[in-house]
């Protein structure tokens, strides 16, 4: 018997070949750029002001848009998004019914009746039980989860972009205090080198002035170091080639009053962490599509029905039948993949849990860290108050001729100090802000650099 499959539709698809190059695919993105009319639309779309394209000055959120636009992680999960959705086509599709044709011819044909049998008969399967809408429940979760995966890639792409950018600031301001740090020690190192030879000051005081000023010359060669390497970074997070990036007019802002976060946001931040961040409906999808599974593989403990109806014409007899076959699933029930998929979902639930415990701990962390760096900040800016305060005291004793040049130079460099370390304290908060945003998945200052519009995520605008 010659089995053939009827072939829904008259119209085939054709394979076009798609080979990867690995040259083009550096040119492409060696080609991203910042004045492209495509990446201006992107712009408009965003909710960028028109009025303020082409962009003259780069901060946060322009390299966030330009990462979201250019980034090829995007591409990646768009693409297994599409693939996800594909799957939700096939799980939709019903069993395709078969056809077969047979003949015979006998060697008895006396009496003149004719020789051959010719038979046609239809496979027409059915499926029981729900399996059909237990594959298309699980496609669908799957591709929920794949879809709410892009949002989750772009909150990272984002998240890199803040960090990156943070570094890159800070460390830029750092670079030009150590810069006037090296300064002032160069003329108290100066001044004491004289004294230590008109008998006025000792070797040991100089030889400490000496190291304090090397220390600080190897910290300004170490900063200059990081801040080419974090130039690097920040380029690779905003998708852009270093080349292109250098040529960006940055708004490198100082830190200044940082927002304070009142109770009602932090509390915001609170629900979203554990109730609404993107990896936890992803997670919840997941769990959803393993559930669907297991009512799959319980569905698929009946057998599904075959019903062959069919027509035969044997030496001149017209014969019609209707057979009905199944498999015999009632032997093992599918045990073993209704135990697999339960510990499927088992595990899809335990990973959940997991993520809940996480994300919790991640945000006590992070609002201690807050609330820690809040309070340090308050010192430092005392700290730096003071400091200020007796340098401006010793600058009118210096006029009034009631101290010397080497005494104001060193409290000039003691307020420098103090400024350092209100920088840290400040790159500190900024950091413990950013790690809150990290927990709650969504932007908690105004410079958040997300477009207005999410369906763009859902795109591919580069394309």
């Amino acid at each position: 018997m010659a089995g053939l499959w009827l072939i829904p539709g008259c119209g085939f698809q054709i394979y076009n070949a798609k080979p990867l190059d690995a040259p083009s695919g550096a040119q492409r993105y060696f080609a991203h750029n910042p004045d492209s009319p495509e990446f201006r639309q992107y712009l408009l779309d965003s909710g960028y002001p028109a009025a303020q394209i082409p962009v003259s000055t780069w901060g946060m959120r322009e390299l966030t848009l330009s990462a979201l636009f250019y980034h090829p992680d995007l591409d990646l999960a768009r693409a297994q998004w599409r693939a996800a959705r594909s799957a939700e086509l096939t799980a939709a599709q019903r069993p395709v019914p078969g056809l077969n044709l047979d003949s015979e011819n006998h060697s008895d044909h006396a009496g003149g009746v004719s020789p051959w049998t010719y038979g046609l008969s239809i496979d027409i399967p059915i499926e029981t039980g729900g399996k059909r809408q237990a594959r298309i429940d699980r496609a669908e979760s799957l591709s929920v989860a794949a879809r709410i995966d892009i949002a989750q890639t772009a909150w990272q792409v984002r998240s890199r972009v803040h960090q990156g950018w943070l570094d890159f600031r800070y460390h830029t301001q750092l670079l030009a205090l150590l810069q006037q740090e090296l300064k002032l020690r160069d003329e108290t190192t100066a001044m004491l080198e004289k004294r230590l030879q008109s008998g006025m000051a000792s070797s040991i005081e100089v030889a400490n002035f000496r190291v304090l000023r090397q220390k600080t010359q190897q910290a300004i060669e170490t900063e200059k170091g990081r801040l080419a390497e974090l130039q690097a970074v920040l380029a690779s997070n905003s998708a852009l080639p270093l080349a292109t990036f250098k040529q960006l007019p940055l708004a490198l802002t100082a830190f200044g009053e940082e927002p304070f976060l009142p109770q009602a946001t932090l509390d915001s931040v609170r629900d979203a962490a554990m109730l609404n961040r993107l990896d936890l409906r992803a997670a919840l999808a997941r769990y959803d599509a393993a559930e669907a599974k297991l009512r799959l593989e319980i569905a698929r403990q009946y057998p599904d029905l075959t019903l062959t109806p069919g027509y035969s014409y044997d030496q001149g007899d017209k014969i019609w039948s209707l057979g009905i076959s199944a498999l015999m699933t009632m032997i093992n029930k599918n045990r073993g993949l209704i135990a697999e998929a339960t510990a499927l979902r088992d595990v899809e639930g335990a990973q959940f849990q997991v993520l809940q415990a996480r994300i919790i701990a991640e945000l006590e962390r992070a609002e201690a860290a807050y609330a820690a760096a809040l309070q340090e900040l308050a010192r430092a800016r005392e700290f730096v108050a003071t400091s200020q305060g007796l340098t401006r005291q010793i600058q009118r004793q210096f006029a009034d001729g009631y101290a010397d040049r080497l005494s104001l130079r060193t409290t000039e460099l003691e307020a420098l100090l103090a400024s350092q370390h209100l920088l840290d304290v400040q790159y500190k908060l900024n950091q413990a802000l950013a790690a809150l945003e990290q927990v709650a998945q969504r932007p908690l200052l105004d410079e958040n650099g997300m477009p207005e519009n999410l369906n763009l995520l859902l795109t591919q605008p580069n394309s």
